[in-house]
């Protein structure tokens, strides 16, 4: 009786391990494809710092991107200016795209008497979620 249940153990072993896979047997999986690689991602240094102080409603800022420019298409850059006092966001000049490292912007609209946060982000063009933001403060007086 041992001799058969043996038997039946290593026949049926036997027919398990040389059954095809669910998948056809012997079929070779299709390669995922190539990741695209990615952007480096965005870096840029702005020639304005915290309490920085104007004499006009306008304040120019030169934002300059020190990464690698991240495709051929190039960036955006977009400014915001919001009164410090009041929370109210002042309306800005519409974003900008460019293939240039260095660019000049201007912030306008400045309230006098009133700090403001200013802040420019730069993104990628082509990967909008690749992107970099710096603030600083501005007084006109």
């Amino acid at each position: 009786m041992k001799k058969i249940i043996a038997f039946l153990i290593i026949i049926v072993g036997t027919f398990i391990s040389c059954s095809k896979s669910s998948d056809g047997g012997g079929s070779t999986p299709t390669p995922s494809p190539t990741p695209t690689p990615s952007e480096t991602p965005i870096a840029f240094t702005i020639n304005a710092t915290n309490n920085s102080v104007s004499l006009t409603n306008g304040y120019a800022v030169t934002a300059t991107l020190t990464s690698i420019m991240p495709s051929s298409k190039g960036i955006t850059i977009e400014t915001t200016l919001v009164d410090q006092t009041s929370s109210a966001n002042i309306s800005q000049s519409a974003a900008v795209t460019s293939t240039s490292a260095a660019n000049n912007l201007q912030f306008i609209n400045l309230p006098q008497q009133h700090w403001c946060t200013a802040t420019v982000k730069m993104s990628s063009v082509a990967t909008p979620s690749n992107s970099a933001s710096q603030s600083f403060t501005v007084v006109y007086k």
